[in-house]
């Protein structure tokens, strides 16, 4: 059997429910094919300002808004300073200066919220749909073969194919476009029954501290739930001999933020999930018929909390870019080249101020130096952080390759100090406590990954 659409997404997370609405409202015929049921877990609670008119655009916002708990800013702990990102304070390139505030979400209310909308907007829905091939004619992607819960297979044909599949990445992974970044850094996280006690948790900000190489964050989610992660060196993961579980135990123990952001004893509640390498891109993020939006396309790690936005915003302009061509018409590679444009922009930028926080988490003198124009009359440059951190990646070029640029100036010339341990490139490489696992938590995911 073999279907005909506009357009056929595969995925239904935050990118693939946003193409498929904005097409759907259009009177576009589009079907989405999720591979999984909803409502199901995913990473990712923290949003960011430039998000919200995507989601007025959508006509989710009210739900969104009501199902959340409202996010002021980011903060991050470097030792015992606070480096914090208020949304209200950007400069005059900020796009979200009417809205100057985001949401910190449950994944699974917040992406069923998302595509339960594609589906009232006509987008045909159709989970437990897995993607087993591409159907290419003539060097073009045509559409995808798909295979539902019970087996049965079916052709899904469409003018253009949307991957909008994270890091899954079909059509990356079929058409041999994935690579890894250089630097491989992992994630471990879970979800904790706890109430935040640090101040900002409590008012809705994201909170992360920094150590050697990687951080921590702590985000109070609206279900009475507290989402606990750490993100280190692959290598050193290796190195410490532990579980993952047995790790982010260990974290919230001994970190001092998860240790004290929290009432004590916290209470697992979800199994612990690893994210292998928070780090890849593709060759191209466009072909003939085919197109990757979000995390499909590109993976950055998330210590700005950039990977809904890009998904989104990516997702929209792929919708409009769809929606510019005439009915009927192939669509040619080359119209893509302005998005891929832009969408390498947002990495490269991204990409040199993740850089920059690692570079500060290596070197406390470039910590102080970091905290001490928070704290100057370098007002401008703070403005200008808030517009990076608010989602606007690519404006501010200029000032974004200073930054990393003056990262990597001071690393060379000032030394680490390296009298705490988390300041040093060993943090966390030493005997565990013996730690017994809790037995009421299937850890599937936990030995498969270890």
């Amino acid at each position: 059997m073999s279907i005909e659409f506009d357009a056929v997404i595969l995925g239904g997370g935050p990118a693939g429910s946003t193409v498929a609405t904005l097409l759907a409202q259009a009177g576009k015929r589009v079907v989405v094919l999720e591979k999984e049921h909803f409502p199901r877990y995913h990473i990712g609670e923290s949003l960011l300002p430039a998000t919200v008119s995507i989601f007025e655009r959508l006509g989710v916002h009210d739900a969104v808004r009501k199902t959340s708990v409202l996010k002021p800013g980011g903060k991050w702990l470097y030792g015992s300073h606070e480096v914090p990102g208020d949304f209200t304070r950007y400069d005059d390139q900020a796009s979200f200066q009417r809205t100057p505030y985001s949401y910190l979400v449950d994944r699974e209310v917040f992406d069923k919220i998302l595509l339960d909308r594609s589906a009232e907007c006509g987008a045909d829905v159709r989970y437990g749909h897995e993607v087993v091939d591409l159907i290419q004619e003539a060097g073009r992607v045509t559409g995808v073969v798909a295979v539902d819960d019970v087996g049965n297979r079916a052709e899904y044909r469409g003018r253009l194919v949307i991957d909008a599949t994270g890091l899954g990445a079909v059509i990356g992974r079929r058409l041999k476009l994935r690579q890894p970044t250089v630097n491989q850094r992992m994630g471990i996280y879970a979800q904790y029954r706890a109430e935040p006690i640090h101040r900002d948790a409590i008012d809705g900000w994201f909170v992360g501290q920094m150590f050697y190489d990687g951080w921590t964050w702590l985000i109070n989610l609206p279900d009475d739930t507290i989402s606990v992660g750490v993100v280190l060196p692959v290598e050193r993961f290796r190195k410490i001999n532990s579980s993952p579980e047995e790790l982010l135990e260990r974290m919230v123990r001994e970190n001092d933020l998860l240790k004290n952001g929290m009432t004590p004893n916290p209470v697992r509640v979800s199994e612990v999930r690893v994210t292998g390498n928070m780090g890849n891109s593709s060759k191209q993020l466009a072909g003939e018929g085919w197109v990757m939006v979000g995390d499909a396309g590109f993976f950055i790690d998330p210590c700005y909390s950039s990977g809904v936005h890009v998904a989104m915003e990516s997702a929209t302009m792929v919708a409009d870019l769809l929606l510019q061509q005439p009915d009927g018409v192939v669509i040619p590679a080359t119209a893509f080249r302005q998005y891929e444009s832009k969408l390498r922009k947002h990495e490269k930028y991204v990409t040199r101020m993740v850089e920059a926080f690692y570079m500060a988490s290596r070197n406390t003198t470039l910590q102080k130096v970091i905290v001490t124009m928070q704290d100057s009359f370098l007002k401008s440059m703070r403005r200008k952080f808030v517009t990076f951190v608010g989602g606007d990646f690519s404006k501010n070029s200029a000032y974004i390759t200073r930054v990393y640029l003056y990262s990597k100036f001071i690393s060379w010339l000032f030394p680490n100090n390296t009298t705490l341990p988390e300041n040093r490139p060993d943090y966390l490489v030493n005997p565990v406590v013996p730690f017994v696992p809790p037995t009421n938590i299937e850890d599937r995911e936990i030995r498969k990954a270890a």
